[in-house]
């Protein structure tokens, strides 16, 4: 069966402004964000979350074309952007947030020169739960779960998972393995840290072959595209072949970066 079409944010840009990013692909601005919710919109999509789009098939409850809308990070220009256009549009989306940094900067890649970016804080993603977007975790600091050793990604994960619990009233169900970097032990100690499912990113065509509940393929929105590009990701999104609770015991399976 096919995947529900899941596509993936990150940042945002102003329309003038001269990129000082190591990856300027991932931000966009918010009139060509406003453009492409609007073409959504127009064309009878409806967003939904994470948890409705992997719920059983008897309690689902879909609208005729279903899509989900993912945000990684949680920076404060989701708030100042992303939030109003998809209000004016009736959408929601799911944001993965790096719980450690909350209310700090996205400093984790600083080292490598990219910009650290103001991060949203507790009230604010309350808020946004409150409002019926779905918060997910991001781990507790952002480090790439391959370096580290199965004790320290759990820790990671159930740490996150903990602080979402205390700071929202409920545990989040789904998870965004960071940078996308992970092995098939990661997507075991995801589900073992009481991860429902997990997010990857499609990265070729044979990543659309294969998603499973704890390698979810999304595809990535280039800022720097036209609406044209834009188009075909989401067609190339539509046609992601998904196999279910699929779970690869292997001890090093294919892993997936961005």
């Amino acid at each position: 069966m096919k995947q529900i079409p899941i596509l993936m944010y990150h940042w945002f840009r102003e329309e003038d402004a001269e990129s000082t990013s190591l990856s300027p692909q991932l931000e966009i601005t918010p009139q060509r964000f406003e453009r492409q919710m609007q073409y959504l919109r127009e064309k009878g999509y409806r967003t939904v979350s994470l948890d409705q789009a992997l719920a059983p098939k008897e309690r689902r409850r879909l609208p005729d074309r279903p899509i989900v809308i993912t945000f990684d990070d949680g920076t404060l220009d989701f708030w100042e952007h992303a939030r109003p256009a998809l209000a004016r549009h009736e959408f929601t989306a799911t944001l993965f947030v790096v719980t450690g940094k909350v209310g700090g900067e996205s400093d984790w890649d600083h080292a490598l020169g990219e910009p650290a970016r103001p991060l949203m804080g507790w009230e604010q993603i309350q808020e946004l739960h409150q409002a019926g977007f779905e918060i997910g975790s991001h781990t507790e600091t952002h480090v790439p779960l391959i370096d580290l050793s199965d004790e320290e990604v759990r820790r990671e994960l159930v740490h996150s998972r903990e602080t979402l619990f205390e700071k929202l009233g409920v545990a989040p169900n789904m998870l965004a393995y960071p940078r996308g970097f992970y092995y098939a032990r990661h997507k075991r100690l995801a589900r073992e840290s009481g991860y429902w499912g997990a997010c990857s990113v499609i990265l070729g065509w044979r990543d659309l072959r294969r998603s499973d509940d704890y390698e979810l393929k999304r595809m990535t929105v280039k800022g720097n595209e036209s609406m044209l590009k834009f188009k075909a990701r989401l067609a190339l999104a539509r046609r992601v072949r998904y196999e279910g609770r699929g779970f690869d015991p292997r001890p090093e399976a294919e892993g997936t970066t961005t």
